[in-house]
């Protein structure tokens, strides 16, 4: 039998018009909300990784850890400024497969594009620096890869460190604890629900600052 990401990429061609993000994330709205539940940003949270993607700058270069079905990867494709890109970071090689074919079918493969691999592997190659990350995959990793991206230097002043369920049901003390003690952060925690449903959840956007 297909698992939730395959199936969820069928009900996306089923339902969905191809080169069009914004059906093919109500298409999977619609299938996190009515058929099996969906690990992704969502539509709540969702259009605030939107908007801050939105007002990145011209060729802005954006990092995805954690792409599970391509939801965000979608998402935040269909936002770039003009000239940005998307690079994701993901260790499961049946979502790679999944969210690759997914941004196909969103018409936006000429500027994101899915790596495979563990992010403590992948990051270490990186070059240059990112003006976004985002960062959803396993919670006991948001920290040790956020040190890795200040070691490799892939911040810069001004980057936006956007961190996906840092709610209290994912006891993301570490991280946070982190991002709002170490000085190098104006950081701001913003409450919201874990993905169709009423739990609470939260996102914490951070901003580095060099100095």
């Amino acid at each position: 039998m297909p698992d939730t990401r395959s199936s969820a990429l069928a009900h996306v061609r089923q339902t969905a018009t191809r080169n069009d993000p914004v059906s093919i994330l109500s298409a999977l709205d619609d299938y996190g909300m009515n058929h099996e539940f969906l690990m992704n940003v969502g539509p709540e949270k969702g259009p605030l990784l939107a908007a801050r993607v939105g007002a990145l700058g011209k060729g802005a270069r954006v990092l995805e850890l954690g792409c599970f079905c391509g939801y965000s990867a979608v998402l935040i494709g269909s936002a770039l400024p003009e000239g940005g890109t998307l690079t994701g970071v993901e260790v499961d090689a049946d979502s790679v497969q999944v969210a690759r074919q997914m941004i196909d079918y969103a018409g936006l493969s000429n500027h994101v594009s899915i790596v495979h691999g563990a992010s403590d592997v992948i990051i270490p190659t990186l070059s240059g620096s990112f003006e976004l990350v985002f960062l959803d995959h396993w919670k006991d990793l948001y920290k040790p890869d956020l040190l890795a991206l200040e070691h490799h230097q892939l911040l810069k002043e001004g980057s936006v460190v956007f961190a996906d369920n840092v709610g209290p049901a994912f006891n993301p003390k570490e991280y946070l604890d982190y991002v709002r003690q170490c000085g190098h952060y104006d950081t701001e925690y913003h409450r919201s629900h874990i993905e169709y449903t009423d739990r609470e959840d939260g996102i914490e956007i951070s901003i580095f600052r060099a100095g």
